[in-house]
């Protein structure tokens, strides 16, 4: 196993502590304890703090759609896939005391440099398409009642409907909240 280098020690401490806390909830002093390297080290590698929090949004965006992209081979369906999603935010809670990066950004949105504001968006057109092309894939097959309506709607409906139950859980510590949310939606695709 490769020995994480000082970077991205620095980065997965800094994504932890945002996920956990929001972007505005950490400073250069606590990432400076739980890396145990001094502040001027952690600016060596990341100037200002929007330097860093950028760099681990875009990380944690590639992260995300690789990990969504292996969906087509572990997955049978669309809807198979599309429970993945919301399963996939679901373990981001962390039984509740995290929420995935995108959405602890969202919570301090007006405090973000327009480079991470960017990298936002970039995350959030690619898992939009992603979603898309799932109901896209659902509204070709002539077997589902195609419930779900227009696709670019749907997947604009899944992303706020996952996100929102991430607030709610995290808000009241108690991932069962996430699933109540869901239930429906997972329900309906069961039924495709």
């Amino acid at each position: 196993m490769v020995k994480p280098d000082t970077r991205t020690k620095l980065m997965d401490a800094a994504e932890q502590q945002v996920r956990q806390k929001g972007a505005d909830g950490f400073s250069y002093s606590d990432l400076s304890t739980a890396v145990g390297l001094r502040k001027a080290s952690i600016h060596y590698h990341f100037p200002a703090k929007s330097d860093l929090l950028t760099a681990i949004m875009a990380r944690y965006g590639k992260r995300v759609m690789l990990e969504l992209e292996t969906y087509g081979d572990r997955f049978d369906t669309a809807e198979q896939q599309l429970e993945g999603f919301v399963a996939f935010y679901s373990a981001a809670l962390q039984q509740g005391s995290s929420l995935c990066l995108c959405v602890a950004y969202a919570v301090n949105a007006d405090g973000l440099s327009a480079n991470t504001r960017q990298e936002i968006a970039r995350f959030r057109a690619e898992v939009l398409t992603w979603l898309q092309h799932r109901f896209e894939m659902m509204q070709t097959r002539p077997d589902l009642p195609g419930g779900f309506g227009n696709a670019t709607d749907a997947a604009a409906a899944t992303l706020a409907l996952v996100e929102g139950a991430q607030l709610s859980a995290r808000i009241a510590a108690d991932p069962a909240i996430y699933d109540q949310a869901t239930r429906r939606f997972r329900e309906q695709l069961r039924r495709q």
